[in-house]
């Protein structure tokens, strides 16, 4: 048996070593030794085992659980630094199936099923599948002063749902053949591999985190595509794979030439009828804006107009 501190009651560390969840036992565990995790980290390290204390910490609080092979070897030798019993903690992840997966749907249900589009989206997750999730998204649509889409900026709050996980695949798509978006800037990642469907007007690219993240973790990534549209396009789209707790739509026109009108509507697959339907106002020098949460699976879109018809 092991002793444990006056502040951790022995009968309460063996009970959550024996019950779980990994995150309290490990807890109790660091308190026991009354150790700091920077001292938990350099001991890892002195061991051979690089572990940060933010992931020391996302394992306390069960944000993330450990489970790439070199996590669990680290958590192997967290037994030994902590003075714990071999398997103890492996024992606890091997009965923990983790958070469930997040429901992602087809490329299909957002694209159609005949859009050229859907080879290059099954090639790119043919070589990586991503398994990265957005979880909140602003983004910023830009008119230029010929009426024009001039640029897309956004910024998404991405969760890994598997370990090891740092790609995201973006798709942009301008107002028609030979006027494919071009990606211009990055920011938090970089780009990766990136396919353009000229004839098409579609661009799929690849953005890469600066690090793998184990599952549950977040990052932020920034990026903004420029249009080449050879004539106006008096809407946008968002598509949407999974559940998205936030979604934030700005919509910047020229100044002194504001549309007459602007709606905002949701559909659940192209062609697909206009629910949510919603005015939105639109006053000179300021953004009109939409702001969804809990957003399902399907597509949010901006639709305006500049004639009173």
């Amino acid at each position: 048996m092991f002793s444990t501190s006056p502040g951790v009651p022995p009968d309460q560390l063996a009970d959550a070593l024996a019950d779980g969840p990994f995150s309290r036992a490990l807890t109790l565990a660091i308190d026991r030794r009354g150790l700091g995790l920077d001292r938990v980290r350099d001991r890892l390290a002195a061991a051979g085992a690089a572990v940060s204390t933010t992931t020391l910490s996302y394992w306390r609080t069960g944000r993330t659980t450990p489970g790439r092979a070199r996590s669990r070897a680290a958590v192997r030798i967290l037994e030994q630094v902590l003075d714990l019993p071999p398997d103890s903690l492996t024992g606890l992840l091997d009965r923990d199936p983790g958070p469930p997966p997040v429901p992602v749907v087809r490329w299909e249900r957002l694209w159609g099923t005949r859009n050229p589009v859907l080879r290059v989206l099954s090639s790119f997750e043919a070589d990586e599948r991503s398994a990265l999730v957005v979880v909140s998204l602003h983004e910023a649509v830009h008119v230029g002063a010929d009426r024009r889409l001039d640029r897309l900026e956004v910024r998404e709050v991405l969760r890994a749902t598997e370990d090891d996980t740092q790609v995201r695949l973006v798709t942009a798509y301008g107002a028609g053949p030979g006027c494919p978006p071009r990606l211009a800037r990055t920011r938090y990642c970089s780009p990766g591999r990136t396919e353009t469907l000229a004839d098409e007007g579609y661009t799929v690219s690849e953005l890469v985190l600066g690090r793998g993240l184990d599952r549950g973790e977040t990052a932020i990534a920034e990026y903004e595509f420029e249009f080449a549209d050879d004539r106006p396009e008096p809407f946008y789209e968002r598509r949407f794979r999974n559940a998205v707790h936030e979604h934030l739509m700005e919509l910047h026109f020229p100044a002194g030439d504001e549309p007459r009108s602007c709606h905002a509507y949701r559909l659940d697959s192209p062609g697909g009828p206009e629910t949510a339907v919603a005015e939105l106002p639109v006053t000179a020098g300021l953004p009109a804006h939409v702001v969804s949460t809990a957003v399902t699976p399907g597509i949010l879109g901006a639709r305006w107009r500049w004639d009173a018809t």
